[in-house]
């Protein structure tokens, strides 16, 4: 996912400024989730849309889309657009368009991996080398086959499918060259797409399928999400949306055709509405994501479990996750104890700004999650709202 810009590596620069690359700005449940009920939102379609097609509008987002779940229900799908008349032909935005989904990839991943696991086809604490003997060969950007390094360290023997997931990996977010570790595995919080490639290559091992095969039979297909993939095809560029810069201006994307678990996910709104359904209805593994949350930002509520973030306010629980790829903003959250959540996908480096407001009208409480660094702008949001450069 493309997080937040201070972790941005040096190759991840470089793509930036060429315009052409891509960077990575990337307890049991029924305790957990067993808090008091927050208060439901107004889920109205009349103000609810009018509320959305405001905040675009305000905030130059030029095209949003909301799937809203209710009662474990996909409820309703919302679009708006706050194009300028510029691009607005160029972008439009319906309720089935397709996005970018950034990091929301990574609790889609966590949840297929997860389901291996209740098949006894990958052991959550065992070393993830276990599944590849020939050892881990890691790319130096991970879109591109080489430049790659095999990985030497040895910490590499001690990392575990639990570690990736709940980013305590020790390994850094991106590396552009050799791997090494920013901590020992196990004993901290550090946010890891390298970890969650890691994952990946061991998953594809024990299946024998590529993620993008894998994750199809999987997940897509039994949940009936027909417009999901992670990887470009030409059936997804014919609904997909062109990303925007913080201005409103297209920003040029590029399409993603190698399959990453950390940000590659192509798929609409109302398709991750039906994958937020399913995790909202399966009990056992909500108790399994939240079962040991990881301290992350304990004064605002923030751990993380299982490829899903946590936060626990004095009113309820949520599970979160939010998105960050060039051109594109994504957010996700719900409450296992109501049934209740949203997800919101963007085409526009201004996307998250529209998170807060969404949350506190369709899941509304203190949500001090929003406070949390990884959330604020990168640095070319920042610039391009401040010195009106946009890069």
């Amino acid at each position: 996912m493309m997080d937040t810009q201070k972790r941005f590596k040096p190759w991840m620069q470089q793509a930036r400024r060429r315009l052409t690359g891509w960077a990575v700005v990337s307890t049991a449940a029924v305790v957990l989730f067993g808090c008091a009920s927050p208060r439901q939102g107004d889920t109205s379609a009349h103000s609810l849309h009018d509320t959305l097609q405001s905040l675009a509008q305000e905030h130059h987002v030029c095209g949003v889309t909301l799937a809203i779940v209710k009662n474990r229900k996909l409820d309703a799908v919302e679009s708006a657009s706050g194009c300028t008349p510029a691009v607005a032909e160029a972008v439009a935005v319906a309720a089935d368009s397709v996005f970018q989904a950034a990091s929301l990839s990574k609790p889609v991943f966590a949840y297929a991996v997860l389901k291996l696991v209740q098949q006894g086809k990958l052991a959550l604490d065992a070393p993830l080398l276990q599944y590849l003997p020939e050892g881990y060969r890691h790319r130096h950007q991970p879109l591109k086959a080489e430049p790659s390094d095999l990985v030497s360290d040895p910490r590499l023997q001690a990392v575990t499918a639990r570690m990736v997931l709940s980013h305590t990996s020790g390994l850094p977010n991106w590396a552009s060259g050799p791997l090494g570790f920013d901590a020992a595995p196990g004993v901290s919080w550090g946010y890891s797409g390298e970890g969650f490639v890691l994952l990946q290559r061991a998953v594809e091992a024990v299946t024998g399928e590529p993620l993008d095969r894998f994750m199809a039979a999987q997940v897509f297909q039994p949940l009936g999400m027909s417009h999901s993939s992670y990887a470009w095809s030409e059936d997804i560029a014919r609904k997909l949306v062109s990303g925007t810069k913080a201005n409103g201006a297209p920003r040029k994307s590029m399409a993603l055709k190698e399959p990453i678990a950390a940000f590659s996910l192509y798929t609409t709104a109302q398709d991750y509405g039906k994958f937020l359904v399913a995790v909202l209805k399966d009990a056992p593994f909500l108790s399994q994501v939240s079962a040991a949350p990881v301290p992350v930002e304990p004064s605002l509520g923030i751990s993380w479990g299982l490829g899903w973030g946590l936060e626990t306010t004095r009113q309820g629980s949520y599970l979160w996750h939010w998105g960050n790829n060039p051109g594109y903003r994504a957010f996700v959250m719900a409450s296992p104890k109501i049934g209740d959540g949203f997800v919101m996908l963007t085409n526009s480096e201004n996307g998250l700004v529209l998170a807060e407001p969404m949350a506190q009208r369709l899941l509304p409480d203190d949500h001090k999650l929003f406070q949390f660094s990884m959330l604020g702008d990168d640095v070319l949001a920042v610039i391009c709202k401040t010195v009106r450069l946009c890069l």
